[in-house]
């Protein structure tokens, strides 16, 4: 198995003019520090990952009202589990599992719970043989595990614990090597562009940094086969299949 970090040379901060110069300038400023836990050489002013992620959380709520915050989550959640799902294939090339979870996100999220059908399987639980054996999968896991709970009341710890995974463990790539360009591409490309209830220009896989159109064509699939299994319901929230139609449909 090969896993190829990729740096991003001068990342540049996408959808600038479109986000309030507030959260602007707190992604500046955040990017102009160095984190020990990214491995880099020298930690500016002992500002931890975890407080930087909050402070870019808080000023997201700042410019948001509590309905567009729960679609920014769910946005990102979207974002972060397309990044990982490459790695759970990597370990298991015929697992259904991830694809479920997307299509339970979208399901819950359009329409009333309990409401619909039909039942999906969102566990991992038959491979409980091969869980605990390597760190990238159970971690990468462990992602899937918690973008259901953007859908809860726990939406801000669900992303914190996401992205801890991600950036301080192994769930899109293992080693020490390239996590600055991981966080780089979440901070200045998929901050702005959830905010937007856009899809970020680029994903960060395993494989390194790729186009999201070369992703994003399943995930599609996997939206409108929720749709086309729940024709018949009579409980859709139109407003939120549309926000979702297009964000799942702004990289073109």
């Amino acid at each position: 198995m090969t896993f190829i970090s990729c740096k991003l040379e001068k990342y540049p901060l996408i959808l600038s003019a479109k986000i309030p110069d507030s959260l602007r300038l707190v992604i500046e400023r955040i990017q102009s520090y160095s984190y020990a836990e990214l491995y880099e050489e020298k930690n500016i002013k002992g500002i931890s990952l975890e407080d930087s992620l909050i402070t870019v959380f808080d000023a997201i709520e700042k410019e948001k009202n509590s309905l567009d915050i729960s679609y920014c989550y769910f946005f990102m959640s979207i974002v972060m589990g397309i990044a990982v799902q490459p790695t759970i294939k990597s370990y298991l090339r015929r697992e259904t599992i991830t694809g479920n979870i997307f299509q339970y996100l979208f399901r819950d999220w359009i329409y009333s719970q309990h409401n619909y059908q039909p039942n999906l399987n969102v566990s991992f639980q038959n491979y409980q043989n091969t869980l605990g054996q390597y760190q990238a999968l159970d971690e990468a896991v462990d992602v899937f595990d918690n973008i259901p709970q953007v859908l809860e009341s726990v939406k801000r710890e669900a992303i914190l614990n996401i992205l801890d995974d991600c950036f301080q463990g192994y769930a899109i790539f293992p080693g020490s090597q390239g996590r600055r360009e991981l966080f780089d591409w979440w901070l200045l490309d998929v901050v702005p562009s959830v905010f937007c209830g856009r899809l970020p220009k680029n994903i960060h896989t395993l494989k390194g940094v790729g186009k999201m159109t070369q992703h994003i064509t399943k995930i599609r699939n996997y939206f409108f086969k929720v749709v086309g299994n729940n024709q018949s319901q009579g409980n859709t929230n139109l407003e939120k299949q549309d926000l979702l139609l297009r964000f799942l449909a702004s990289d073109k």
